[in-house]
């Protein structure tokens, strides 16, 4: 199709047609508030409702990921309606294992009655066109909701917050998210993080209390807490995707840390800013992992699967090293120890020690 021709007269239409769709945006968006209020339900839930309504039955992630919600607020959401009679969850006849969310027919009547308004004048107006011209409506309506759907989509996976807590857990919906990095920054206590191949978010997480400031961009999630140290900052679970490949960077300080991680798959690991009695078991790696502690570390236990070989560099000195059956009291900077099959190995574990460090062990489980 040729481009057309440029005039003032084109430039013209462009310019109010513009204006035309943000007008008709405006009041839509005023428009499906009155419905809301006039059916007693909130905004957010007339959108769960009418999402159902075109795409049809779909699980809670799937709600969580189109409305930009986390899956913790979804399910409140689906429970106010099948409170009021609009929606059930039901078994997918597809996959047994999995929960939809299927609108009620029964209960669906009063809502498109709020809507009957605004059909019949559509349509008034739609007898006026005949066919060439619905075609061309029908394709640029079409095309239209496709470019806000992909512009909402790269705006939420480019640059949002963490969603809101429900019932103090925090999540964000996977999407097409195909890798993670999880970023704790500042000085953390007694928090656990796992991993779930079941869930359908990025991740979740809970808090006793002092949660942080959350940012999610893309795959990365980072937790950010007080810059001064709260006793009990950082308690709390944290659950990450096991679906994808994951790389941990903790900055500032982590005490007490239990990162039960068998059943992730880690693409590599940073500690910095020092570490006191952490407990890392790792899963069968791919390829070379390497793992970095850096700025002193204390009472650190590192096992891995049995057969998988490790190597162990260090750099600012180390006292109390266990590796395996091997026990060193100190392993001056510059020291590499290896376990058997190291050199040989594809799949495999490198952990690069730097700034002092002591009673680390490396073992197997």
């Amino acid at each position: 199709m040729a481009k057309p021709v440029s005039t003032p007269e084109r430039a013209d239409l462009v310019r109010r047609l513009v204006l035309a769709v943000r007008r008709q945006v405006a009041w839509t968006v005023l428009h499906n508030q009155a419905i809301a209020d006039r059916l007693g339900m909130g905004v957010t839930d007339l959108h769960c409702v009418n999402l159902l309504d075109i795409e049809g039955p779909m699980t809670a992630g799937r709600l969580a990921e189109l409305m930009g919600l986390t899956t913790g607020a979804v399910t409140g959401v689906l429970d106010r309606l099948e409170r009021a009679g609009l929606v059930r969850r039901e078994a997918d006849p597809a996959d047994r294992r999995r929960v939809v969310a299927r609108l009620v027919p029964a209960g669906m009547e009063r809502v498109r009655v709020a809507f009957d308004a605004v059909g019949a004048g559509v349509q008034e107006i739609y007898a006026g066109y005949d066919e060439a011209q619905l075609r061309l409506l029908v394709e640029h309506a079409e095309r239209s909701a496709e470019l806000t759907r992909r512009i909402t989509a790269e705006m939420r996976t480019g640059e949002r917050g963490a969603g809101e807590a429900v019932d103090g857990e925090l999540s964000a919906p996977l999407g097409r998210v195909t890798a993670g990095r999880l970023e704790i920054i500042a000085s953390v206590a007694r928090m656990r993080v796992g991993g779930d191949a079941g869930m359908p978010d990025l991740y979740r997480a809970s808090f006793d209390r002092h949660p942080p400031r959350i940012r999610v961009s893309g795959g990365t999630v980072s937790f950010t807490f007080p810059g001064l140290w709260h006793a009990g900052a950082g308690r709390g679970l944290v659950t990450l995707n096991a679906t994808i490949p994951w790389a941990l960077d903790i900055r500032g300080g982590a005490s007490e840390m239990d990162l039960e991680l068998s059943g992730l798959a880690l693409s590599e690991m940073t500690m910095t800013g020092g570490a006191s009695r952490i407990d890392l078991r790792l899963s069968r790696p791919v390829g070379t992992v390497p793992l970095r502690i850096r700025g002193g570390a204390s009472r650190v236990s590192i096992r891995r699967p049995a057969g998988v070989p490790v190597r162990v560099r260090v750099s600012g000195g180390l006292s109390r090293l266990t590796l395996d059956a091997r026990r060193l009291g100190s392993a001056g900077s510059g020291a590499v120890l290896d376990s058997s099959g190291y050199e040989t190995a594809a799949d495999r574990y490198e952990l690069v020690v730097e700034g002092g460090a002591s009673r680390i062990t490396v073992d197997t489980y």
